[in-house]
């Protein structure tokens, strides 16, 4: 589509230097995406990895505590398992990929103790609560991965859209545009060819 512009030489210096801009920005713009696809499949992989891992380990962890508590009532065993005095800590921060804030959890588990069951083998508690405790640090991993790809995603289809602006609106107009007015100018310098030859020819009758 050719812009509504004036088809004046200034016009054309003007446009001729969009155009090298947006080719430009349309060749940095492609490196980008580029990038953002290999860490976009580098996370999914990494995400796919830590997916098995929890899903394989999280149902027999659960099992296991559960068989564990499994002579004591739901009631007692939620109230003894708040006695627990182990510490979950959780930092959250971020880390710029490709221009992407993407989030970054630490996690770390201190003075983890067993809550007393009596009645029950205290080392089978505690073996079964650890191996959970064990698998939190993949669990916030998981998440921290899962955010991250969402994010991705999201720079992607920006970055996709705006390169698909440039590529199929922006550089074609232009190109348009420049064909159109260098054609006008041509056009005009014939025409004003033509007539200086006319008077030179009417001067020379003269």
């Amino acid at each position: 589509m050719i812009l509504k512009v004036n088809p004046t030489r200034m016009e054309l210096l003007r446009l001729q230097k969009r155009f090298v801009l947006a080719r430009r920005g349309h060749k940095l713009l492609k490196d980008k995406l580029e990038g953002l696809m290999k860490t976009f499949i580098r996370l999914a992989e990494e995400y796919g990895d830590y997916r098995a891992h929890v899903d394989h380990e999280l149902p027999d962890a659960l099992a296991a505590f559960k068989g564990q508590t499994a002579t004591y009532p739901a009631v007692v065993v939620e109230l003894l398992s708040r006695t627990v005095s182990t510490r979950l800590d959780i930092e959250a921060g971020t880390k710029t990929v490709m221009n992407v804030a993407l989030p970054v959890l630490s996690f770390s588990i201190s003075d983890f103790e067993s809550p007393s069951f009596a009645g029950l083998e205290g080392a089978g508690v505690e073996a079964s609560l650890l191996r959970l405790y064990e698998l939190m640090p993949s669990i916030v991993k998981l998440g921290q991965i899962e955010a991250s790809i969402r994010l991705m995603a999201e720079e992607i289809q920006r970055t996709r859209r705006r390169v698909n602006a440039l590529e199929y609106v922006m550089i074609p107009n232009l190109e348009e545009t420049i064909r159109f007015i260098t054609s006008k100018l041509d056009e005009n310098e014939r025409a004003n060819t033509t007539r200086l030859l006319k008077i030179k020819e009417m001067i020379r009758s003269h």
